[in-house]
């Protein structure tokens, strides 16, 4: 496939149209109008599964609303590349508490069942951080997190006990990760989990499982339990105006 810039593309074929769409995308090339998946598959001469597979994790990356049965449009904004997970971690920073963890995993390690995730081959290597995040000397979540080894593997002598695992990436590897999805969901702790945690079995936490995306490509799987009668989540909507008093 010859791209819109006149490029040859390397890949598989749904990736090369995935990634051209998002250039086209970031150029505002469709800021009027988002082309129907007929259409994009005549403009790139693919068939409509190859163009539903592109529009996929352009869709999951909140750069395009697209559904079956429906006109794409532009997602205006789109959604950033730090949800709840990331709002977490910056209330710890902005409360004035010590944002620390404590490493218990970092190295170079195989995961079929992440590779199936990221759409990777099963014998993929990956490099793998596990930390337990604390809030001064309060343990506050435990962490777990898997990039491909070919983009992320120069962090495996990285500093996490204060650095950051967004601030490593771009300082290290030059990515900055531009979209994603997070599913919450409520689960009990494990005894694992409430050793590690220092809260009793069976207590409440917060699961948030991220996809994390670089130019409309899977690169981050991420899975992080939260001690759920420590932590508080809000999200502003963008209203400036005085919350209710009732």
């Amino acid at each position: 496939m010859t791209t819109t810039d006149g490029t040859r593309a390397a890949g598989p074929l749904w990736k090369r149209v995935s990634a051209d769409l998002l250039t086209e995308l970031q150029r505002g090339t469709f800021d009027a109008r988002f082309p129907g998946e007929l259409e994009l598959a005549q403009r790139y001469g693919v068939s409509r599964g190859t163009i539903r597979a592109a529009l996929r994790p352009l869709r999951d990356a909140g750069h395009v609303n697209a559904h079956p049965g429906r006109m794409s449009r532009v997602q205006a904004g789109g959604n950033t590349a730090f949800g709840p997970l990331y709002s977490l971690l910056a209330s710890v920073r902005d409360s004035g508490m010590e944002h620390r963890s404590v490493v218990l995993q970092q190295e170079i390690t195989q995961s079929p069942a992440t590779a199936t995730l990221l759409s990777l081959k099963q014998d993929a290597e990956f490099f793998h951080l596990t930390r337990v995040r604390f809030a001064d000397e309060e343990p506050i979540a435990l962490d777990e997190v898997w990039m491909p080894a070919d983009i992320a593997g120069g962090l495996v002598d990285s500093d996490f006990t204060r650095n950051s695992l967004y601030g490593e990436l771009e300082k290290h590897c030059g990515m900055v990760l531009n979209g994603g999805t997070e599913q919450l969901s409520a689960v009990l702790a494990a005894p694992e989990h409430s050793r590690l945690l220092q809260c009793a079995a069976g207590s409440p936490l917060l699961l948030i499982e991220r996809t994390g995306c670089h130019r409309a490509q899977y690169v981050e799987f991420r899975r992080t339990y939260v001690v759920g009668d420590r932590v508080e989540i809000a999200t502003n909507f963008g209203c400036k105006a005085d919350p209710p008093t009732s």
